[in-house]
């Protein structure tokens, strides 16, 4: 089994890196092999040809794709999506190898455990139209909250390390020194409370988008061009 994870691809504009020249280790790659991309997917966004030609496109790939929610995303679409459990998590699954991995989920992919924590505010919202280029689902509701904390607290009671974190954005702590801003932004908040809860130790990798960078800060990665391998 082979997992990869890449940051937004904002379908179409940053999908190109997915295609077999940009990519070509797709070509010894299977269903059992996984790419994860960390959040801004775009294929929901809204529906039409556009949306039919790029998911034909995706479900003829060799790999399966998993997902998390972004902020720029259609997220009253994506809720409206039917759900099922995979890999001991709630998923949207669309097709036999597009699956978007449910906020607060724990899935256990090859032996390891990935915790889906999506989601972060648009910061160009204002600009947006609410419901047709901007949803306020962005950002967690107090149930998806709960649900967070009550998947940390079972994994804890039941002594299981949580290996990796799939975040779109990253905890507020590490804003200043990987980007050099302040975010008001509460998702950030609420992956610093899991960050506070997991401990630097907690866990082996963190992999986050949204900044549209490739940088790394200890077990901190911020992905946006690069395909990276990690298992």
């Amino acid at each position: 089994m082979k997992i990869y994870v890449t940051g937004d691809t904002h379908i179409p504009i940053d999908i190109s890196k997915l295609n077999t020249k940009e990519f070509p280790e797709q070509q010894e790659m299977t269903r059992e092999d996984y790419v994860i991309i960390l959040g801004d997917f775009g294929l929901y966004w809204h529906d039409g040809e556009e949306h039919e030609h790029w998911r034909k496109w995706l479900e003829e790939k060799s790999f399966t794709i998993l997902w998390i929610d972004g902020n720029h995303e259609n997220h009253r679409w994506i809720n409206s999506l039917p759900v099922s459990s995979w890999h001991g998590g709630r998923v949207h699954q669309t097709a036999e190898n597009i699956i978007h991995l449910m906020r607060g989920g724990c899935f256990k992919i090859g032996g390891k455990h990935f915790l889906a924590a999506g989601g972060a505010q648009s910061y160009d919202r204002l600009c947006r139209v609410p419901d047709v280029s901007w949803w306020k689902e962005e950002l967690w509701s107090h149930q998806e909250q709960e649900n967070l904390f009550f998947t940390l607290d079972r994994m804890k009671a039941e002594g299981i390390r949580i290996d990796y974190i799939l975040s779109h954005t990253c905890p507020r702590e590490l804003l200043r020194p990987m980007f050099g801003v302040e975010d008001p932004d509460p998702t950030a908040s609420l992956l610093q409370a899991v960050y506070d809860e997991l401990g630097s130790r907690g866990f082996q990798g963190w992999y986050f988008g949204h900044w549209h960078q490739d940088k790394s800060m200890g077990k901190f990665h911020c992905l946006y061009d690069e395909v990276r391998r990690i298992m």
